[in-house]
C-alpha cells in the first residue's frame, strides 16, 4: 500500500471531520493501527482542528441570558410559618411564549452551532490549502537547490575551461598523442605538456570506463624509470581536457596504466595501455 497516496488522498482530513461512510470510519481506523505514518497524520490533523475550533469558538450573545432570566420566575425558598404549618408553593403554568412565541434559546443555540460548524468547515479549507502551499513550497525549495547545483556545475567547468585555455595558449605547449596497445586498441589520448611552466593535461579522446576503484595514471619515463604524473578518469565526459596535480620538468617518454583510484607509488606493468616517446 502506498502510505504517501492514501493520506494525500484527503480521506484522513473527512475522518476527522465526521463526513465518511461506515466503511470510511472503519477502513481509516484500521490502517491507522497498523501504519504508524497515518497514526501520525490522523492525530496532526485532529489536533489541528481542535486547536483551531478552540481559538475561534463563538459565544452566545448576552441576550439570551437575559431571555432566559426574564422567562423563568424564581421564588423565595419556602420559609416555615410560626404556627408550624408549610406554606405550599405556588405553581405557574410555562409562559406561552416560550413553546411558541418569538426566537428561543433552542433557536439561538442551533444558530451558534451552525456559525460554529460553518467556521469548522472553513477552517478545514483553510488547513487543506495551507498543506497545499507547504508542498508547493518544498517543491520549488527543491528546484531551487537543483538550478543551483546545476549553476555550481558550470561555474566550476567555465573555472576550468578558462584554466585550460590559459594552459594551451602559454609558450612552450608541446602535444603529443599515446595510442593504446593490445590491451585497449581503440585507446587514445592526447597529452598537453609545458615544458616552461611544467604543466600536464590530459584529453582521453577514447578509453574504457573503469570500476569505481580504479583510475588511469600518467607516468614520465625519467632515466629509464617512470615518475608520477597524475591519474585521471574515463567516462561519459572523457573528452574533456583533464589537467594533472603533478608537474612534469623532463620527460624521455609517457606511459599509462590502470591503478588503484588515487594512484600508486610505482606503476603496475601489467596495466600498461599505452606508451609513447617524447621526440626531441
Amino acid at each position: 500500500m502506498n502510505v504517501t497516496e492514501y493520506i494525500a488522498s484527503g480521506i484522513l482530513e473527512s475522518y476527522v471531520m465526521g463526513v465518511v461512510t461506515d466503511q470510511e470510519r472503519r477502513e481509516v481506523e484500521c490502517l491507522s493501527s497498523i501504519y504508524p505514518t497515518i497514526r501520525q497524520e490522523l492525530d496532526e490533523l485532529s489536533a489541528a482542528l481542535e486547536n483551531y475550533a478552540f481559538m475561534h469558538r463563538v459565544e452566545p450573545p448576552a441576550s439570551v441570558k437575559e431571555r432566559l432570566l426574564q422567562q423563568i420566575d424564581f421564588d423565595k425558598p419556602n420559609q416555615k410559618p410560626l404556627d408550624g404549618t408549610a406554606t405550599e408553593t405556588p405553581i405557574r403554568p410555562m409562559p406561552i411564549g416560550v413553546l411558541a412565541g418569538g426566537p428561543t434559546y433552542r433557536v439561538t443555540w442551533i444558530a451558534a452551532a451552525s456559525v460554529g460548524l460553518l467556521l469548522l468547515f472553513f477552517s478545514f479549507y483553510l488547513f487543506s490549502q495551507l498543506r497545499s502551499n507547504q508542498k508547493t513550497l518544498s517543491s520549488t525549495r527543491t528546484s531551487n537547490e537543483s538550478l543551483q547545483t546545476q549553476l555550481r556545475q558550470l561555474r566550476e567547468k567555465q573555472t576550468q575551461n578558462d584554466r585550460m585555455l590559459a594552459l594551451l595558449s602559454q609558450p612552450g605547449l608541446r602535444t603529443m598523442e599515446l595510442r593504446g596497445n593490445e590491451k585497449a586498441p581503440q585507446g587514445n589520448i592526447i597529452l598537453f605538456w609545458n615544458t616552461q611552466t611544467h604543466e600536464v593535461a590530459v584529453q582521453p579522446r577514447s578509453l574504457p570506463p573503469l570500476p569505481a576503484d580504479k583510475q588511469y595514471q600518467l607516468w614520465s619515463m625519467v632515466g629509464g624509470k617512470p615518475v608520477d604524473a597524475g591519474v585521471f578518469d574515463s567516462g561519459s565526459e572523457n573528452k574533456l581536457i583533464q589537467r594533472l596535480n603533478r608537474s612534469v620538468s623532463r620527460a624521455e617518454a609517457f606511459a599509462v596504466t590502470v591503478e588503484k583510484r588515487g594512484g600508486s607509488p610505482t606503476p603496475t606493468l601489467s596495466t600498461l595501455l599505452a606508451i609513447a616517446p617524447v621526440k626531441s
